[in-house]
């Protein structure tokens, strides 16, 4: 069962902190732990709202990895001093918009409605619940190494507990039938376990065939290239007015600009460093869960239209995936920090959703392959230089099931 954030909060607030913060909101004596449950109550389940989208998955993820934590140990100082209150209600009053959008006000209401307080009180009150829960998730998500599904996953298991906190008519404002239903669509967008399910697997048995006569065929063809080269090279000193020159394989792309000017995502190359690479990953009985393989495809400028007539590395994993039904993967779109965060994420889920439907047009089972925007998420090098910035937009292969 997953940890109770609500209780988390209590534990971290301590009743110092929710003292503090009743007094400062003027909330009635004995008050204070239940509007606070219900104020993080309502924060979660439009958190849960926000995640039954694509794309609203990517930016809760990344508000929540790019929030800067709480020191708890004087939280109730920061609730006293105006100063530091001010600035906190100001980076709340951001992430609701986020979550909520347009219906922040609504909610808002519905809330203080609740609670039988007035809507400046109510408001200050989530202004102060969304920072927390940014907080304690962060250290949560750095704590057990949760990606993006994990998170997904965390949020679905504070359902049980905030299910007898949220306000009434909270679900109406969210557009939500019923309770049961919130967040449904996390479960079927093929979300995978968090880290700690997923090293539960079964060391796999070593694979016959492939390994071994792959390596010693690989040793035979390099001695034939070279002496292939060698036979030019005589050629050419046969005759000198001819100019031979060797087949090179180049790794280039034009450079772009995430957002406005599109996305770098992979570059041209040999298909055997991917293929290789993810069958040795198979073949280990020690994977890294959270290793990601970049895949070499190329897009037009802000489209998720592949430019090249073949992509070599989408056909070997394809082949990989037919050859190893057990798999389950995720693909990933990723950007540098450049440009407009929201078309940045949407375009990432976008070129995402176009791998794998080459995977599903190839045959695939589509139940096999998630597809996730991550928009600036996941860096892998500095964004701060341009080197950086074009290895940060790629598209990604993760393994997240293999029986």
């Amino acid at each position: 069962m997953a940890d109770n954030l609500l209780e988390m909060a209590v534990r971290q607030l301590g009743s110092s902190g929710i003292g503090a913060l009743g007094s400062t909101l003027g909330l009635a004596e004995g008050q204070g732990e239940s509007a606070v449950k219900t104020g993080l109550s309502t924060v979660l389940a439009g958190m849960l709202n926000k995640g039954s989208s694509k794309t609203g998955m990517a930016s809760l993820f990344n508000m929540v990895t790019g929030s800067g934590g709480l020191d708890f140990s004087n939280i109730g100082e920061v609730f006293k001093d105006p100063e530091q209150m001010s600035s906190l209600q100001k980076s709340g009053s951001n992430m609701l918009e986020t979550i909520f959008g347009s219906k922040s006000s609504d909610v808002t209401n519905t809330l203080s409605s609740s609670l039988g307080l007035s809507g400046g009180t109510g408001g200050s009150l989530l202004k102060v619940a969304a920072p927390v829960v940014m907080s304690l998730l962060g250290k949560l998500v750095k704590g057990k190494g949760l990606d993006i599904s994990g998170l997904a996953s965390f949020l679905l298991g504070q359902k049980t507990y905030i299910k007898d906190h949220i306000p009434d008519g909270l679900m109406k404002e969210l557009g939500v039938s019923d309770f049961s239903k919130l967040g449904a669509s996390l479960e079927t967008h093929g979300h995978e376990q968090p880290q700690e399910a997923r090293l539960q697997h079964k060391p796999e048995k070593k694979r016959g065939g492939f390994g071994k006569w792959f390596w010693p065929l690989l040793i035979a063809l390099a001695a034939l290239y070279a002496l292939n080269m060698c036979a030019k090279k005589d050629d050419v000193k046969d005759e000198p007015g001819e100019v031979i020159l060797e087949d090179e394989t180049t790794m280039t792309e034009e450079p772009a600009q995430d957002g406005a000017t599109g996305m770098q995502a992979g570059t041209t190359g040999e298909t055997a460093d991917f293929s290789t690479s993810f069958r040795e990953y198979l073949d280990s009985a020690s994977r890294d869960p959270n290793r990601e393989f970049p895949l070499t495809i190329e897009f037009a400028k802000d489209s998720a239209t592949v430019t090249g007539s073949s992509v070599p590395d989408v056909d070997a994993l394809a082949t990989i995936l037919q050859e190893n039904a057990g798999v389950t993967i995720a693909i990933e779109g990723h950007t540098s920090s450049e440009g407009d965060e929201t078309a940045n994420q949407q375009l990432s889920q976008e070129r995402a959703d176009a791998v794998r439907q080459m995977l599903v047009d190839k045959g695939i089972d589509g139940s096999r392959i998630t597809a996730t925007g991550m928009g600036s998420a996941k860096p892998v090098a500095d964004n701060s230089t341009e080197e950086g910035r074009e290895k940060n937009r790629r598209i990604s292969v993760r393994v997240v099931k293999f029986e």
